[in-house]
């Protein structure tokens, strides 16, 4: 499978108020003032409107009640409206109310002391976060996006108003601190407009121009040249087969070839794109849960498509966000489109991709990219990059204004709403926070009036960054008994790589045997219902740093069903962490059957120093042929090979044993400039040689970021009785004469 990288946010949330500012925009003492405040109260916002669509703004605390799963609740906090028959900007005394009722309240009971919601250092009531998201927006429309924030900046931001600049260009950037200061927000917004227009913003329109423009000229090419794939665009068989009639089959070749290619390039581009956008919005919310005003976060995007393995990460971001309280809005940037979306969800329900390694070769190559045939469907269709944009905002009480050419009359009606919102709070009287989701009614007195608000919330302990729902916390909870008693067998197999900034991707994958699942039948297809979950913290901590896993339903035809029964069920993804010891804890559950298995794995992952060192050695019986060199976006991948790792570790003697591994910091060696390292392999059996040494010469250091020498070999297992192996393996610096051996075991199969 191509990468399945989980973006740590944590980090982000660790260092987005102190580390950001240090670098970008250096605090003075005294300015940009930030309140920190520990509370546990449930806020919302709320709009009230007339029977004319006219937002209301002159309530007053006594007009509203709140319940919680029909349970009265006590309003702790209330703050009016921006415009609550006063001019937008000056000072309310709302706030101040507030805090001498919490004052009150804590002297009876009602709220702890460290709870109280206080504006100590005069923080303006409304704080407003602009990012732009350099990623996914074209550069002609990124001008565009800058002009409009800069009319709203010199128009709408009053001395009620806090406003703080990011950008996300690959990652968050911290441009301006909250401030009122416009002319540093003006200058902000000119940095972040130099930062994104570098970002290659055009590849997805691209991708999607010629994908479409290759579907259709293949839609107009005569019919079946070779086997047809599980899907609508068939692969031409080259590995054997009937010669190539004339140059309009090599042209259909050519062209289903670069088709291939280009799903493979929109699948990676569509995780690249979304884990940092999703990590951002989060690191932002968590940022500004304890502050006790009116929180809003713009951003400016063209959308982007999040796979499958990413869904949790954005019912996180929701999740974060509303527990926040945080409304986001987003404003498109494409400009006038036309069309809705096809679905109110993020996707529709996806498999397990590359569940067989024998599937057709154009599935497996989607299949490896993170794009089978079962969630093509994800990148297809109408507005399917706008999905998400929908979701976001409308699940946090926001809005996604789109199809307007005028940026800035976009962001005038969500100025309007933000200045029509009243913010209420209170203490749950259900203290239990199980991750339940909680219905919250919110009325007012009068008839004729009607309130949009979020109709609830999910019960987040306040210390938990990475919420998780009722079922995948019974599932952690029951952790140890499955450990204790499997009913799943499971191999599993963890390796890591160096990358950039002292970090490794840790691929996770694991093997399942098909008979030990239960299919489910349905009409002419088999359904395979996995559900995983992976947690990682640091060795010694309860903090959860990252998740990993899913939900999976998985839809196979009968010749996929025949493919994967005589394989095995294959899985994984990939975390990027930093050094140090850390615990993985894993859970697999086939719904079916009811069947689970729990396995925790400990991870040491030294710093990154300048001695001879080794990876892991990964044996693998699966090797995928790419069309071209890998570009380092897949640590499995070498030349033009990519492999599939088998956790397992059995082999048949029909199998051709891989061998995969890296070595860093080998020394140069003689005028050639360049490093020699001589690998040894010898095959071992109870202490016996099984074959003779096989001796390989490695000079060629891959270039980029963390330059390695790559072993990726494979040996014949002909010949050999079945049975239980290792393969010694010496790695021989021949410059300084350091020596590395490593030993990994297989089991040949009878």
């Amino acid at each position: 499978m191509k990468i399945l990288k989980c973006m740590m946010f944590l980090i982000v949330l660790c260092v987005l108020s102190v580390s950001a500012q240090e670098k970008k925009e250096p605090k003075k003492s005294g300015d940009d003032n930030v309140i920190k405040v520990d509370s546990n109260l449930v806020s919302l916002d709320v709009i009230v409107k007339d029977k004319k669509g006219k937002a209301v703004t002159d309530l007053k605390p006594e007009d509203f009640t709140i319940s919680e799963n029909g349970v009265p609740q006590r309003i702790q906090f209330f703050d009016s409206t921006l415009t609550g028959g006063k001019k937008a900007g000056q000072p309310t005394n709302a706030t101040d109310r507030l805090g001498e009722s919490a004052g009150r309240e804590s002297q009876r009971g009602g709220i702890a002391p460290e709870s109280k919601p206080r504006n100590t250092y005069g923080l303006p009531r409304n704080i407003i976060s602009l990012v732009m998201d350099g990623q996914s927006t074209e550069l002609s429309n990124l001008k565009y996006v800058r002009d409009g924030i800069v009319k709203y900046i010199h128009e709408r931001i009053t001395d009620s108003d806090s406003v703080a600049v990011f950008s996300i260009s690959g990652d968050l950037q911290l441009w301006q601190p909250f401030t009122q200061d416009k002319a540093k927000l003006l200058a902000a917004v000119d940095k972040a407009y130099t930062s994104s227009i570098v970002s290659k913003t055009s590849e997805g329109r691209n991708l999607a121009e010629n994908i479409n423009s290759l579907r259709e000229r293949l839609a107009r090419a005569p019919k079946q040249i070779g086997p047809d794939s599980a899907d609508d665009t068939p692969t031409f068989d080259i590995s054997g087969g009937a010669a190539l009639a004339g140059s309009a089959e090599a042209q259909i070749m050519i062209d289903r070839r670069i088709l291939e290619e280009y799903l493979i390039m929109r699948s990676a581009l569509g995780a690249q794109q979304s884990r940092p956008v999703l990590a951002a919005l989060a690191a932002i919310c968590e940022g500004l849960r304890p502050i006790p005003v009116k929180k809003t976060l713009v951003m400016f995007s063209e959308g982007f498509i999040a796979p499958d393995w990413l869904d949790w990460q954005v019912q996180s971001t929701i999740d974060i966000a509303n527990r926040a309280n945080v409304a986001i809005y987003i404003v498109d940037s494409t400009g006038l489109t036309g069309g809705t979306p096809t679905t109110g969800s993020p996707v529709v329900a996806s498999p397990l991709s590359g569940i067989s390694g024998e599937n057709p070769m154009e599935a497996r190559r989607r299949s490896a990219a993170g794009e089978s045939v079962f969630d093509i469907t994800r990148f297809e269709g109408l507005d399917r990059q706008q999905d998400l944009l929908y979701k976001l905002s409308n699940d946090t009480g926001g809005r996604f204004v789109k199809n307007t050419n005028d940026i800035a009359s976009g962001l005038d009606r969500i100025d309007a709403e933000i200045r029509s919102r009243y913010t209420l709070a209170y203490r749950s009287t259900d203290q239990n926070f199980d991750s339940s989701f909680r219905k919250v009614k919110i009325e007012v007195q009068r008839s004729d009036l009607s309130v949009v608000t979020r109709p609830g919330y999910y019960a987040i302990p306040p210390s938990q960054i990475i919420p998780f729902s009722p079922d995948d916390r019974k599932l952690l909870a029951n952790f140890s008994n499955m450990a204790a008693h499997p009913t799943l067998p499971l191999s599993v197999q963890m390796n890591s790589f160096r990358v950039r900034g002292g970090y490794y991707i840790v691929p996770l994958s694991f093997e399942i045997p098909p008979a030990a699942v239960q299919f489910e039948r349905k009409g002419e297809t088999q359904r395979l219902h996995l559900e995983v979950l992976g947690v990682v913290r640091a060795e010694g901590e309860d903090k959860i740093l990252s998740r990993l896993g899913g939900n999976f339903d998985v839809s196979l035809t009968k010749e996929q069903y025949d493919a994967v029964v005589s394989d095995k069920i294959f899985y994984r993804q990939d975390v990027e962490l930093g050094a140090g010891n850390y615990t993985v804890d894993l859970i697999v559950r086939d719904r079916v059957s009811g069947k689970s298995v729990a396995k925790r794995q400990q991870l040491s992952l030294p710093v990154a120093g300048a001695d001879f060192y080794a990876t892991d050695v990964v044996l693998s019986r699966h090797a995928e042929p790419l069309k071209q060199k890998s570009t380092g976006i897949d640590v499995l991948s070498e030349g033009n090979v990519q492999i599939r790792p088998s956790p397992s570790r059995e082999f048949h003697t029909t199998d051709d044993l891989i061998i995969f591994f890296k070595l860093y910091n080998a020394a140069v060696a003689g005028e050639a400039g360049t490093p020699l390292v001589r690998v040894t392999v010898t095959l071992m059996k109870a202490g016996l040689r099984a074959s003779r040494p096989i001796d390989y010469q490695l000079t060629d250091a891959a270039t980029g970021a963390v330059p390695a020498l790559t072993f990726a070999k494979f040996i014949k297992l002909t010949g050999l009785a079945p049975g239980r192996y290792s393969a010694v393996i010496e790695s021989r610096d021949m410059a300084r004469q350091r020596v590395l051996r490593q030993e990994a075991w297989f089991v040949i199969l009878p």
